[in-house]
This record gives structure tokens, sequence and C-alpha cells, in this order.
């Protein structure tokens, strides 16, 4: 492997906040680029100065001149590119979720380990300050024994139809379980650990018409550990603002909530509430967008020093299974167990 990590980048929606990214880390340098779009194929190419394309994911992730393989296409599209990429020896970056079949994710588990090349999933919320620190203090026993915790992501989705619109396609719409409840499912396993039983219910929302699916879901979790969870998903929502995920766990010895409704110290006493005195609110700068930079960086490093990435593929492909486990209930409608990952 050259001492630059040479990239290749298939999707340029996603693709885009990657190229950036890479652009900002020594060593690391975009040679090939993929996207069935001509005219943003060409305009990525001129404004990162690319000089191999193709709208043929193939010609690129098979080059001997490519170590690393960034995944940014429609989810179902996923398994095969990440197949390819791993059995051509290529370390590989997905982007959430890392596929929609439990088979699949368990394919890309025996093939990462058989060829000992790097695959990590973006799902990108692990790199929030404060989703870190709430791991940080479960990790270090500050809230003591864990009993619940919750996850939402709240995306009114509109406007990312219009943008995306294969999104809403009638053949291959994006699930919205599994590309938009991935995030919060992804944290609360991160946090409780394996997921034992899900129930999951789900509805559709009268504000995005053009999208095909339900879009509303609520999945209550049974983890192994008798921890109890909440994770809801809605991306037709019309509110303000557009995009939110939330993230609080609650334990023996303490909670953790962070999100957009959380009340200040100060408020609760001038309410009266009785017993929230010695609440501390930790401030943080407002994180806008994606820290991809952070997640890339960390992949990066991974690959560098040989070390197992923060979401691999074995983290990828648990959240899977959790979430093909949640879709099992909608249709059956009744509790499912998670099946085993590996």
């Amino acid at each position: 492997m050259s001492s630059v990590l040479r990239v290749a980048i298939v999707g340029l929606g996603m693709g885009r906040s990657h190229a950036r990214a890479y652009r900002e880390i020594p060593g690391v340098e975009v040679v090939a680029a993929c996207d069935t779009d001509a005219e943003r194929l060409a305009a990525f190419a001129r404004e990162f100065d690319v000089q191999v394309t193709s709208a043929d994911y193939r010609e690129v992730v098979t080059r001997e001149d490519v170590d690393v393989v960034s995944v940014c296409t429609p989810d179902h599209l996923h398994y095969e590119q990440c197949r390819l990429a791993l059995e051509h020896g290529k370390h590989v970056m997905c982007e959430k979720p890392m596929v929609t079949e439990l088979e699949h994710a368990r394919n890309l588990v025996r093939l990462v380990r058989a060829t000992g090349r790097k695959l990590a999933v973006g799902n990108v919320n692990r790199f929030v300050p404060q989703f870190r620190v709430i791991k940080q203090f479960v990790d270090e026993g500050r809230l003591g024994q864990l009993f619940y915790v919750e996850g939402d992501y709240v995306h009114d989705m509109r406007r990312v139809y219009r943008r995306t619109p294969w999104r809403v396609d009638p053949v291959h719409p994006q699930n919205a379980w599994l590309g938009g409840g991935v995030h919060p499912m992804d944290l609360v396993r991160w946090v409780a650990g394996d997921v034992e039983e899900v129930m999951l219910y789900a509805n559709k929302c009268a504000s995005a018409p053009e999208f095909p699916l339900p879009d509303n879901y609520v999945g209550v979790l049974r983890f192994k550990s008798g921890c109890l969870g909440k994770v809801w998903e809605t991306s037709g929502i019309r509110r303000w603002p557009e995009h939110v995920v939330n993230f609080n766990a609650c334990g023996s010895e303490g909670t953790v909530v962070s999100n957009t409704l959380e009340m200040q110290a100060k408020a609760w006493l001038n309410m009266g509430i009785v017993g929230q005195s010695d609440a501390t609110i930790i401030p943080f700068v407002a994180t806008i967008g994606h820290p991809v930079r952070d997640e890339l960086q960390h992949f990066v490093d991974c690959i560098r020093e040989d070390r197992t990435p923060i979401v691999d593929v074995v983290e990828g492909a648990k959240t899977v299974a959790t979430l093909v486990a949640g879709l099992r209930s909608q249709e059956s409608g009744r509790p499912e167990k998670v099946e085993s990952a590996e």
C-alpha cells in the first residue's frame, strides 16, 4: 500500500461531504469517483481535481491504485459495492445503514474477517460530543445500573426528497426505519448493549405524500442486560428545526438528557420542582450538520494503526439485525427476537 491512502468515492451525494473531509486529512488523496449523474460527476472531478471517473462502480473499486472505497450510494446498493471492494482488497467506509438485509450483513462480517480489511459504517452520531459524554458516563458507572435509554430521529424530509429522489423511487424507496432509524438505534445499542427483542409500530404522516412507505416508527426494545428502550423515527413530520437527533439515558444513580427540549436547571428551580437542585448543565457548542471529518479521521487512523473502527462491520451488522427484527415485528404484530448478526 502506498504511504498515501488513495480513495475512490462511489456516490456523490453524501460522497461530496466525504471528499471535503478527506481533503483536510493529511496523507489522503481522492483519486477516483463514480456517479450515474454525468453532470454531477464532471463537476465533482473539476472541484476536487479527480482524474479517474466512471458511471460504473466496478471500474473504480477494482483499481490497483485505490486503497480505500467510500460507499455513499442508495441503501440497497451498499452490499454489492462493499462486497466487491473487500474482495479486491480495499478498506471500506460505508454510509449507514451498512446493508438492508441480515444475510448480507453476515456475509460482510465473514468477508472482513477473511480479507483482514477494515470496514467502518457511517453512524456519525457517535462522534457528536454530547453523545460521547453519555457513553463515557455509562462506561464510568456514573449513572449506575441502566434501566432505560431512548433515541429519536426527527426529520422533515421534504426538501431531502427533492434533492435525492431515489429515496421516493417506487421500485427501491428508502425504508425510513432502516435509513433514519439506524441513527438512534446505533446510539442506544452503543450505550446499552445488544438488544434481545423488538416490538415495532408504524404509520404514515400526512406531510410527505410522495413517500410510498410508512414514515413514522416507534420501536420498544428489551436489551439483554434487562434495560428497556425506545427508538422513534419520523421523516414526514412538519417541524422546526428540520432535523433533530435526541439521545437520553436513565440509570439507578443518574440521568443524562441530551435533546432539544431539555430544561435548564434554573428553570426547574424557578418552577419549584423538587429534586432538581443538583442538576448540572454541561454546555456544548451546537453540532451543525454531521461531524464527518472526525469520523473519517478516525477511520484513517484505524487503517494506519491497525485498530478496530468504533463502528466496525460487526457493530454495523448488529444494528442491521436489530432493525430487521423490528420490520419482522411490524409485519407479525408481535415482539420479535433479534437474530445473530455473525
